[in-house]
Parts: structure tokens; sequence; C-alpha cells
């Protein structure tokens, strides 16, 4: 049903029966899209925290300038 795909030498394996420039050539760009896509998650999700702690520290900021105003 299914044939075994061998090559003779490692060299033919790099070729791949002359196709091998579109093959290698689309595995790198979808190694570096989604390396590219990482490292942008990875720089959003820090931007995300850092302004979910300032909204919260603005909070306590708000909320202790309350609590002192009702107390004079």
């Amino acid at each position: 049903m299914f044939s075994t795909i061998y090559w003779a030498s490692f060299s033919d394996f790099i070729h791949m029966g002359g196709y091998g420039f579109y093959v290698w050539g689309s595995f790198i760009a979808c190694v570096l899209g989604l390396g590219i896509e990482w490292l942008l998650i990875k720089q959003q999700r820090k931007q995300v925290i850092q302004h979910l702690r300032r909204m919260a520290l603005a909070q306590e900021m708000e909320d202790e300038g309350y609590e002192h105003s009702s107390l004079s």
C-alpha cells in the first residue's frame, strides 16, 4: 500500500529528488515564522503584565486616597 521512502545518501536526502530548495526553503520559512511569532507573543505578554501591574498600583493608590480622605 505505502512505498518506503529511503535515500542512498545524506546528499540525496538534502536534495529531495531535485526539490530540496523548495522543501528546505519552506521548512526554514515555517521555523522563522514560528520563531518570530513566539518572540512577539513573549514581548506582548510582558507588556500586558506591566500594564496590569500599573493598573493594579493605580487602583491601590486610588483606594488609599479615598480611605485617607474619609478619615478627615
